[in-house]
């Protein structure tokens, strides 16, 4: 497994960790708030750790505001893996999960189920 941050900067500040489980897995765990000033930053880091990969598991649990920046760079993310074969799965904060709802956008997003984490999702087991 290799693990690495993804510096952000922007006037708000998120921390993004990409992590490589095996060719067949990477989760980008995102924490804090996704906005304007900050979005490009999260779809560079999607962008750069989808070749090579799977599937594609995003874990957005500390996610504590997700704009519609960060659910746009959701949907063009699911869009590229769409269009390689690969994987995709949201792991939402209660509060992307209402956004992701409100906006109707669990039609195109694989949201995973409340209980979920992604240790779950990548060995089966709770």
């Amino acid at each position: 497994m290799r693990q690495w941050p993804v510096g952000c900067r922007g006037a708000t500040e998120i921390a993004i960790t990409v992590r490589q489980i095996d060719d067949s897995a990477v989760v980008v765990a995102v924490r804090g708030e996704i906005d304007s000033t900050n979005a490009e930053a999260l779809s560079g880091a999607l962008s750069a750790a989808l070749p090579g990969t799977a599937r594609m598991i995003v874990d957005f649990g500390e996610v504590t505001f997700c704009g519609s920046s960060g659910l746009r760079v959701l949907v063009l993310a699911r869009e590229a893996c769409a269009a390689r074969g690969t994987g995709f799965l949201v792991l939402p904060s209660p509060v992307v999960r209402r956004a992701v709802t409100m906006c109707e956008l669990d039609r195109v997003l694989p949201l995973a189920s409340e209980d979920e984490t992604v240790t779950t999702r990548l060995t089966g087991h709770s």
